[in-house]
């Protein structure tokens, strides 16, 4: 295997690498060129932090597309098992040396590292998901489970069976309430019962007289809406400009009518 350190500062060795941790058929390869930066210094990793985070969330998703279950809990396929395997080493490696990448991308590291954090460890027909993963750091010592942790142990034949750590009993008084107390609780609640079977919950409240409809009661008339119309300027003409304009109307209307027709209204209907 090649030891050279890939220049991440040319984009197409970027490229690159990210188009190898995007298939399947040279995801390994890809890896394999992240883990090379696990022999640099904190100063010098710090200067590729944020495109090795980028590339690890691009193999990531191409994992998830694969069908991939990205959990400690959950058993791999033989077929599927290298690609995981070598994906949880390197977040193995981030989680050491999660130091030197900057407190800006802390959010970003959190995510890719959530998945180490589970304390479960399951046995499928007598094989642990977290041993077949073949990292021993990942294994969980049987004196280090605390009372919340869970070991499910699942036979062949479908037959689970969970069990507890027993490192810590639970008195009773924390687990149960006192006497007076269940007893104040049922009171309540059967005073409650009562009150919902009573006929005044059940009965809707009288209405006042002045509400009911009388015999002379008439449904409301709809007004016609208010439509504000041009105003009409009046003038008030003398009477003797008025008689003159009349005059002078006659005189136009005998001019303008022919002999048969002596109407008013014949003159409009004229083409």
């Amino acid at each position: 295997m090649n030891n050279d350190i890939p220049a991440l500062d040319c984009p197409a060795v970027v490229n690159d690498l990210a188009e190898r941790l995007g298939s399947l058929s040279r995801f390994l390869d890809g890896i394999n060129d992240l883990m090379k930066f696990s022999c640099l210094g904190d100063h010098e990793l710090q200067h590729y932090s944020r495109k090795i985070i980028a590339l690890t969330e691009g193999a990531r998703m191409t994992l998830r597309r694969e069908g991939v279950a990205l959990y400690l809990f959950v058993i791999c396929s033989e077929e599927l098992l290298p690609y995981k395997s070598a994906y949880f080493k390197f977040l193995l490696w981030i989680r050491h040396r999660r130091p030197a990448f900057p407190a800006d991308i802390g959010d970003r590291i959190a995510s890719l590292l959530s998945v180490l954090k589970t304390d479960f460890t399951i046995r499928f027909g007598g094989v642990d998901t977290r041993a077949q993963l073949g990292i021993e750091e990942l294994l969980v010592p049987n004196n280090a489970l605390t009372p919340c942790e869970t070991v499910i142990q699942t036979a062949a034949h479908a037959h689970a069976a969970i069990a507890l750590s027993p490192q810590k009993s639970y008195a009773t008084s924390d687990a149960m309430l006192l006497p007076d107390a269940l007893a104040k609780n049922k009171q309540r609640i059967h005073r409650l019962a009562r009150y919902v079977k009573s006929p005044a919950a059940n009965t809707p409240p009288p209405v006042s007289r002045q509400y009911l409809p009388s015999n002379n009661w008439e449904a409301p008339r709809l007004r016609r809406p208010f439509v504000r119309t041009k105003a009409i300027r009046c003038e008030v003409v003398p009477e003797s400009q008025s008689l003159l304009e009349d005059e002078d109307w006659e005189a136009i209307c005998c001019e303008a009518v022919p002999d048969n027709q002596s109407s008013l209204e014949d003159l409009f209907m004229l083409d």
